[in-house]
């Protein structure tokens, strides 16, 4: 079940808000119980006999944090160890295991059958235990689970902490229906799905036509490689983003605040500023769980950049198992490695307008090169579309590339058919390349969802907002005339076929 399905947006959010708030007229216990169980429920609608496994998951990391408390030193570390370790296996063997079999027989590795939203609650336990840890607090078992199962985080994240979500679950003013929120939280996720459905999906056929024929070795022109690798960009971009625009808007209609997870990271004039504002959540959990430990009490600039690459490699890892997603994440790594060289030898301080340009579209044309390797399906399909992207590709130039006029063309204004079909191939149309370009404007140039909004729960940065003055949403009619219009073009689409990257992950 997803959040753009209509029988989740019309049946189960509905009777799980009203579930909800009746029991919480009852008490808390019985509220968080009672979402417990319909988070279970919307677990479980995916695949049945899988809602076993967040069940023992919560119970095991439960107990474990309950004794890391009362424990002696010694004993608390081994058992955070022995929890970490534990939570990584039961990854590792839904989702790695043929991949670290391949690498041994030299087999194919199949796609992996991941039960739902694993490697983010995998994350999400992890952080807890450590958060225990070291505060030596842990809540009471019904607020863990609903901390942990709450469907709101569990597709897609934000990726949450104790921190953020925690004293949230004994605040009893939260249990009581705020009309305020619930139009907030509707705007909200109404912007995401729309994010998804009218920007996301549109651009999912024709980045899967270019690259389905690069998997099967056609030529591929390198307006074609580029375009195809731009239009991905940013379909993965407004598919998370509106995901996690519609779980910080579910949040809000249970009077929760989840944290932001993008913060328009393709504005970005540096690599190391777009990882800041993108995935924030699990940038910033890697930083903290990976990096930061491995950097405590050792000096060197060797040892932070090899912190940085494993960290870089690891959260490759971390979104899929296979080479190209290790090739991904070391691509970044070592993005950011050359990016602190340069600011190491440039220094710091204003740039120019043009400086401020070229920054942007430096970091923009490097994350699509790297896009590549997260969509392609191998390295062979990956590395054959980035050499068209450079002009290496085996497409066949037509003569007309370099007279692209032809004689009726020049007579009747309109640019040759053969150039057309030269330049963007037969695997990718000028229709795609204007889509493309239409949704990287709204992109870079539409304020984000949590700009319009002003929402700024866990928004440590700031920096990256644009003051939008009488354009900010606030409640009033002329605002619900414009949510509703958009909701009812979006929901006009919702029966189309529909791709979310990052299901069963």
């Amino acid at each position: 079940m997803l959040f753009s399905s209509p029988e989740f947006i019309f049946v189960f959010l509905p009777v799980a808000v009203i579930l909800h708030f009746t029991l919480a007229r009852v008490s808390i216990n019985a509220a968080v119980v009672g979402t417990t169980l319909s988070s279970l429920i919307f677990y479980a609608w995916w695949n049945p006999p899988f809602v076993v496994l967040p069940i023992i998951s919560i119970v095991v990391n439960f107990y474990l944090a309950y004794h890391i408390v009362r424990s002696e030193r010694s004993t608390a570390k081994t058992l955070l160890v022995l929890g970490i370790v534990a939570n990584i296996l039961v990854l590792c063997h839904y989702k790695y295991s043929d991949f670290l079999l391949s690498i041994v027989d030299g087999h194919k590795a199949a796609p992996p059958n991941v039960p739902l939203a694993l490697s983010f609650t995998t994350f999400v336990q992890i952080a807890f235990l450590v958060h225990v840890h070291k505060r030596k607090l842990s809540p009471d078992f019904q607020r863990y689970a609903l901390f942990v199962a709450f469907f709101p985080h569990l597709i897609a994240g934000p990726i949450v902490r104790w921190s953020n979500l925690g004293h949230q679950l004994s605040d009893a003013a939260r249990y009581r229906l705020d009309w305020g929120n619930v139009a907030l939280g509707l705007t909200v996720f109404t912007f995401g799905l729309a994010k998804k459905v009218l920007l996301a999906d549109q651009l999912s056929p024709y980045v899967g036509e270019l690259f389905d024929a690069a998997a099967r070795g056609e030529p591929v022109t390198a307006a074609a490689a580029w375009g195809a690798s731009v239009a991905f960009t940013a379909q993965i971009f407004f598919d998370f983003s509106g995901y996690s625009d519609m779980a910080v808007g579910l949040g809000l209609l249970f009077n929760f605040k989840l944290p932001i997870n993008f913060a328009a990271p393709l504005r970005a004039q540096s690599i190391a500023d777009l990882w800041r504002r993108w995935h924030i959540t699990l940038s910033r959990l890697a930083r903290d769980l990976i990096y930061v430990p491995l950097c405590v009490g050792r000096t060197g600039e060797l040892r932070r950049s090899a912190a940085l690459m494993l960290t870089m490699v690891v959260i490759g890892v971390w979104h899929g198992a296979g080479w190209t997603f290790v090739i991904w994440g070391a691509y970044n790594g070592v993005l950011l490695l050359i990016f602190q060289l340069w600011q190491a030898f440039r220094g710091v301080g204003r740039r120019s307008a043009a400086g401020r340009f070229c920054g942007w579209a430096l970091t923009f044309a490097t994350f699509c090169v790297g896009a590549v390797f997260f969509r392609a399906p191998d390295i062979e399909t990956a590395w054959h579309v980035i050499q068209a992207m450079f002009g290496f590709g085996d497409a066949t130039v037509a003569p007309s590339i370099t007279h692209p006029l032809d004689d009726w063309g020049v007579r009747h204004g309109y640019l040759s058919g053969t150039f057309v079909r030269t330049l963007f191939g037969a695997n990718w149309s000028m229709v795609a390349t204007l889509w493309t370009m239409a949704v990287t404007a709204v992109m870079l140039f539409v304020p984000d969802t949590m700009e319009l909004v002003d929402y700024r729960e866990g928004d440590a940065q700031s920096d990256w907002r644009r003051s939008l003055g009488n354009l900010a949403w606030r409640p009033s009619p002329a605002a619900l005339c414009v949510t509703a219009a958009l909701f009812a073009v979006t929901f006009l689409q919702l029966g189309r076929v529909s791709e979310f990257l990052y299901y069963q992950f």
